[in-house]
């Protein structure tokens, strides 16, 4: 659809609907509005243009009140985070990460205290040593209840030295790149060996899913040659198809010889 057709009741209808629904969602509604057949991507690319939000925000798309509300209760029971992942999974039918479920029970604030670490019948290793310390650790104790200066709650964030956002997602000071935890959590699955994720538009604070891009170590090294990372996500894909013909293209020159 070329751009020149966009009127600005096409614009108005978009500011209207947009809030509080996803691309698909705003793509499938403004085809049906005007009989067209336009893709996700230009309709990102116009919600962008003009500032449009769309409001909603993900954690509440992703996960229903009934699963925050029963992810409250694992986590109130003191289980561990393997144990509420399997546990939530089994009841909702979905496949959640490890990583995703820390995450977003760190976004709630879904604390547990892991009450159930000893089984019953484990006898603990210093079992009757009780009123014994090494000599001179008493210099380092901490009154009960006491935390470090430093000591921030899980989900909270910060700015690495490179401008990357990280999370904290478990004590005592745990930490994961924010951009990879929501790829992990988008797509259900880690990020594999040899991979990396990058900020489609080059924005390290746009950690929008549609925003954020797997490619391997491989093309990462030939779009950064090429400066094929620009400040549009849509135009970086185009550039990772360079890259790979690119690659493809050196390949065969490699096996011609």
């Amino acid at each position: 659809m070329a751009r020149k057709i966009y009127t600005d009741k096409h614009i108005n209808y978009l500011q209207q609907i947009a809030p509080g629904k996803s691309s698909d969602e705003i793509t499938q509604l403004f085809n049906q509005e005007f009989g067209l057949n336009v893709t996700k991507t230009a309709i990102r690319t116009l919600l962008t243009k003009h500032g449009i939000r769309t409001g909603a925000p993900r954690w509440k798309r992703e996960y229903t009140d009934e699963q925050l509300a029963y992810l409250k209760e694992l986590s109130e029971q003191g289980l561990f985070n393997a144990e509420i992942t399997r546990r939530f999974n089994e009841k909702f039918g979905t496949n959640k990460t490890e990583t995703a479920i820390q995450l977003i029970r760190g976004k709630y604030g879904f604390r547990t205290s892991a009450r159930n670490w000893y089984r019953e019948g484990h006898v603990p290793w210093n079992k009757g040593m009780k009123g014994w310390w090494a000599p001179g650790t008493e210099r380092t104790w901490f009154k009960k209840g006491n935390r470090p200066q430093t000591w921030v709650p899980v989900g909270s964030e910060t700015v690495d030295r490179d401008g990357y956002l990280k999370v904290k997602i478990a004590e005592p000071n745990k930490w994961a790149y924010k951009h990879r935890l929501i790829w992990e959590q988008h797509h259900s699955r880690p990020v594999p060996p040899g991979h990396v994720v990058i900020f489609g538009d080059g924005n390290k604070r746009n950690c929008d899913p549609d925003n954020l891009i797997l490619v391997s170590r491989q093309q990462l090294a030939v779009l950064n040659k090429k400066g094929l990372i620009q400040n549009d996500a849509d135009l970086t894909r185009t550039g990772i198809v360079i890259a790979d013909l690119a690659m493809k293209i050196t390949e065969r020159k490699k096996a011609g010889k």
